[in-house]
């Protein structure tokens, strides 16, 4: 039996959603969205304010569950699923409000991150048998390799709420590939930064792409950065998809430019002279 176009998409797809839609009250936050992601891709999720690009991150994390539509990771069906269970599959985000675990220092913040993995059990952790001291080594010496790989070496045993803002978001960002998730939704990263953290954030996480291997879908209104960064861009309009493409198509889209770019490719255009 010949399979269909979604059944192909389902199999080789590292992602796929299908005609998702949510609405709240009379809003329509998103209307019959799809979106497909291969392996190792940084793909942009452009728009207005109040475009839909959140809602999107939430129906992928499981934090909102679509009216209509299907959902795909790694061929597995996760519509529905429950945050942590979506986590599980390997999916892991940062938000545009920072959220992290004040109260633990940068190390524990990242440790934390590991529990899905953990392989001891509560025998081994109440009566510190072996195997919970080789496991809570194993996750300590992973935890410093993303705290050096983020520069963050002398903030290691600070409290999170003492680090300054771009070391929050680095910080963050480390917490979410501590979870070993294979594709990473970055909310708008590079909010609060200045113009030199915003420029090692984009060196970053080409580097995370390449090093870990990981899919990054991420929605950002800095147009230098988008453009910059990503090799393919969707852009929402009042929970649609108006258009998707390279850089350049997207920059020269007369849709686009109507509905987002006007403005926006004006600074963009500023900040290349």
């Amino acid at each position: 039996m010949n399979k269909s176009v979604t059944d192909i998409k389902k199999e080789f797809k590292h992602f796929f959603a299908e005609k998702i839609s949510k609405s709240f009250g009379g809003l329509k936050a998103v209307q019959n969205f799809e979106l497909e992601l291969d392996s190792g891709e940084i793909v942009g999720l452009i728009g207005p304010n109040g475009a839909g690009k959140t809602t999107i991150f939430n129906l992928i994390t499981g934090m909102e569950t679509p009216d209509t539509g299907s959902i795909y990771f790694n061929r597995e069906y996760i519509t529905n699923l429950p945050p942590h269970k979506i986590s599980h599959c390997g999916i892991a985000r940062t938000f545009q409000n920072i959220r992290l675990l004040e109260h633990l220092t940068v190390l524990d913040n990242i440790k934390v991150a590991y529990h899905n993995h953990i392989k001891y059990n509560l025998l081994h952790a109440s009566f510190r048998l072996p195997a919970f001291f080789r496991t809570e080594r194993e996750i300590t010496e992973k935890s410093m390799q993303f705290i050096e790989l983020f520069n963050l070496n002398k903030n290691a045993a600070e409290l999170a709420s003492a680090l300054p803002y771009g070391k929050r978001r680095m910080l963050e960002i480390a917490r979410a590939l501590a979870t070993e998730a294979t594709l990473i939704l970055l909310d708008e990263p590079a909010a609060g930064l200045n113009p030199n953290e915003t420029e090692e954030l984009v060196k970053l996480i080409k580097l995370i792409r390449d090093k870990f291997h990981v899919t990054i879908l991420l929605i950002e209104h800095d147009m230098k950065l988008v453009m910059n960064l990503c090799e393919r861009i969707i852009v929402l309009n009042f929970g649609k998809m108006i258009a998707q493409g390279t850089p350049l198509e997207i920059k020269n889209n007369p849709a686009v430019i109507e509905a987002y770019l006007g403005t926006e490719n004006r600074k963009y255009k500023n900040a290349e002279n």
